[in-house]
């Protein structure tokens, strides 16, 4: 059997980018920043367009890395040598994107097709900045929305307004060299093995590591000189992607059914912030804040140095991990419940209301979500396709799937759960004012253990929960 080939399982029951960086700026309007612009001219033979008119010339923006910037560049120009339809690339870096795209939606002068931060998504949909995609997806069968895995078809209640560009699944990442030297079994690699949360935990501690020697289970152990750490994970501020998981996983939501409470099940709420929170405080298997700073390195560096021997993150981190020497392996992440769910979203790809030429913007919006151009990416290990047939069958994977970089367990710890267990986050208006201004500061003495998440939450939720009744959230007619 190929390297890459599995079986693909059943379809279960349970429902189905890169941790987007959040700053002061995404929350206020900003003035425009400089942005690379590249223009591609249209090749002589524009056969293929309809008329005798010459295509307008579409733009398009995103954000990523020198290597993501490169791929989509590449991207776009075999988009206009196959359509005749030129482009212009707008390449903003992440920390000034949405203060630049909300500069010129104001100035009417928004890319055609865009990157889109999803806290964003629902605001400009409310105020037709994007356009409602929903009868375009329909009646064009070369864009059936059904090819799009479901974590990533941002829909308003039944209407589309963009899906996503790649998914990005919540995964496990482990040091093998540290598991076998310390003769602990590896992590489980499909969602039905799942280690439950004091499982993993008992497992953390093992390859929690002193510099005498001694585990976390040992009674001389010395939590104050710790070589290695067994875990790292999403654990600061009032990200969803630190606390949905573990929600989810119980049965519980962000939101109440109506989205005018915030964990409605405060219980549940309280206990998953508390086992994060203890994995530092109680635990002592995670770093403290002070020694991060003080080894001023990545989870990826105190990998590669033996430091830390499992680390919970995107998909994302495998064009990293691929470029060190550390053996490491691919798994799934532990559960705080019975239901293996977990976060696997991009962030949305858009169409600017604004478009003089929507047909030209739909076939570059086609190019971009339903091509192979950008499988560059996924090949890197950077991004994951969401087209359904490039994560469940052979000959999808066999388009992507690079041995180097993915090991033969992706496919069961990436693909299939990005596909059967993956969830994003609430699209709901002021969300992320939510977790910037409101959750973030409460919880951040719970992590460094100066106050519990119980005692957080009773604090911090009735203002979170008068916050959302003075801005209901906003669904099409």
């Amino acid at each position: 059997m190929d390297w890459y080939k599995e079986e693909t399982p059943m379809k279960g029951t349970n429902f189905s980018r890169r941790e987007f960086l959040r700053t002061s700026s995404l929350l206020v309007s900003g003035l425009a920043l400089s942005a690379c612009v590249v223009a591609t001219p249209a090749p002589s033979d524009t056969e293929a367009m309809a008329g005798d008119a010459a295509p307008s010339v579409m733009t398009f923006a995103w954000w990523g890395s020198p290597h993501e910037k490169d791929t989509v560049v590449n991207m776009l120009d075999a988009f206009t040598e196959a359509t005749g339809i030129p482009n212009e690339k707008h390449h903003v870096p992440v920390g000034d994107y949405m203060n630049n795209m909300q500069a010129r939606a104001a100035a009417n002068t928004l890319p055609d097709v865009f990157y889109l931060q999803t806290p964003f998504l629902v605001a400009w949909a409310q105020k037709a900045v994007i356009k409602d995609l929903t009868d375009r997806h329909a009646s064009d069968p070369e864009a059936d929305i059904e090819q799009i895995v479901e974590v990533n078809r941002f829909m308003i209640g039944n209407r589309v307004f963009g899906t996503g560009a790649c998914t990005e699944p919540y995964m496990m990442f482990f040091n093998r060299k540290i598991f076998d030297e310390r003769g602990v079994d590896h992590p489980p690699a499909t969602v039905e093995e799942a280690w439950a949360w004091d499982d993993f935990i008992a497992v953390a501690k093992q390859v929690t590591i002193d510099e005498n020697g001694n585990s976390a289970l040992d009674a001389g152990f010395d939590a104050e000189n710790i070589q290695t750490y067994g875990v790292d994970l999403p654990r600061w501020g009032g990200s969803w992607r630190v606390y949905s998981p573990g929600l989810w996983q119980q049965g519980s939501e962000v939101y109440s059914e109506d989205e005018n409470t915030f964990f409605p099940d405060q219980d549940i709420a309280a206990d998953v912030l508390q086992k994060t929170a203890d994995t530092y405080v109680q635990h002592k298997v995670t770093a403290s804040p002070e020694f991060l700073g003080q080894v001023g390195m990545s989870s990826i560096q105190l990998m590669e140095n033996d430091r830390l021997a499992m680390f919970l993150t995107g998909n994302w981190s495998l064009e990293a991990l691929s470029h060190t020497d550390i053996d490491y392996g691919e798994a799934v992440v532990p559960i705080m419940g019975p239901h293996y769910t977990v976060w696997a979203p991009s962030e949305a790809i858009g169409v600017s209301e604004q478009t003089a030429d929507i047909d030209s913007a739909w076939a570059l919006y086609k190019w971009v979500v339903f091509g192979e151009g950008s499988l560059a990416l996924s090949r890197t290990g950077l991004w994951q396709p969401q087209r359904e047939d490039l994560l469940l069958t052979e000959e999808g994977r066999a388009k992507w799937m690079t041995e180097g970089v993915h090991t033969q367990d992706h496919i069961t710890a990436g693909c299939i759960p990005a596909v059967y267990n993956s969830r994003r986050m609430p699209l709901r208006l002021g969300h992320s004012e939510v977790e910037g201004r409101l959750l973030g500061p409460a919880l951040g003495p719970v992590y460094t253990g100066e106050t519990t998440a119980q005692e957080a939450l009773d604090s911090v939720l009735p203002e979170i929960n008068g916050f959302l009744a003075e801005n209901p959230n906003w669904k099409p007619s």
